[in-house]
């Protein structure tokens, strides 16, 4: 059973490279955990990150996993479908992510089978299925039964070093090694303009986990500094922020991320201990109007 995850262009991205491919690696990390006892089962990534067109060249799989995160990587892997079925037509092709969940009947013609929710236990089945004969058209479960503490941080060595940390993301604060990762997943907000909040509600990592993830890219990489992609970094909940600050703190790293307006005086002094350099906050309107369109209170 060969199985390859593919990793879009990001063509829309002026740099693709200062974004990382996490999801398709933690993924990809889940299910060689999943398939570690079966010696026909292999796994790997393609990164088309700047070549899009390597597509044509990629070898034959039984299965290629997609993860949807942005709307604009859409029409690129519905043509990475085209290309693949056409030199391999007994392929599969399976896509989950934030664009596949909202466009469920668009992603339904396009792929053999999509995954609604979270892709950790849907992935697995599909495999499982399709090794029956018996794929799904669709692979549903609920967020609320997989917290993202329940499972293994992303191992970044399926595609090259030099792809996984750059000196151009903390440029503005010297040469930093750095890459980026998340902590938590989804949001507890429910902006309408947004679909960054799925899962409706903050699934975080715990202390230990953070420290292990931060130790883990010290070690195998080198880095000094860490973008943080969560869509809150530092959570409304005191107990919860302090958690996540004290693990940075311990960890003795260089980060930056974006959070709300919601952080208090002595969060973001906190934030500042911990190695923070960075916070961005969106200020989309200040409209009261406008705030209750958009379902921001």
């Amino acid at each position: 059973m060969k199985v390859n995850f593919i990793i879009p262009s990001w063509h829309h991205l002026a740099n693709p490279f200062l974004h990382q491919p996490y999801w398709e690696l933690y993924h990809a990390t889940l299910l060689n955990e999943k398939f570690s006892g079966d010696k026909d089962f292999k796994l790997t990534v393609t990164d088309l990150r700047s070549n899009k067109d390597h597509i044509n060249k990629v070898q034959q799989s039984d299965i290629y996993l997609y993860w949807i995160f942005k709307t604009a990587d859409a029409i690129e892997c519905y043509e990475h479908v085209k290309i693949l079925k056409k030199n391999y037509p007994n392929s599969k092709h399976i896509a989950g992510g934030t664009h596949v969940e909202t466009m469920r009947e668009e992603c339904s013609k396009n792929f053999d089978a999509i995954i609604i929710g979270p892709g950790e236990p849907s992935f697995y089945k599909s495999i499982l299925d399709n090794k029956k004969n018996d794929l799904k058209k669709i692979y549903s479960e609920s967020w609320r039964d997989h917290e993202f503490k329940n499972y293994s941080h992303a191992d970044r060595s399926f595609i090259e070093s030099e792809r996984i940390t750059n000196q151009e993301l903390f440029s503005q604060y010297g040469k930093l090694k750095a890459t980026m990762t998340y902590f938590s997943r989804g949001c507890m907000f429910n902006c309408a303009f947004c679909t960054l909040n799925i899962p409706r509600g903050l699934q975080i990592r715990s202390h230990e986990q953070i420290i292990r993830e931060i130790k883990y890219l010290k070690d195998s990489y080198k880095i000094e500094a860490l973008l943080l992609k969560d869509e809150v970094a530092i959570h409304p909940n005191k107990k919860v922020a302090k958690d996540v600050l004290d693990a940075l703190q311990k960890s003795d790293i260089v980060w930056r991320g974006q959070t709300t307006t919601h952080a208090t005086y002595e969060q973001l002094k906190h934030a500042k201990d911990s190695g923070c350099v960075e916070l961005a906050v969106g200020i989309e309107t200040v409209d009261e109007n406008v705030m209750k369109l958009i379902n921001k209170s």
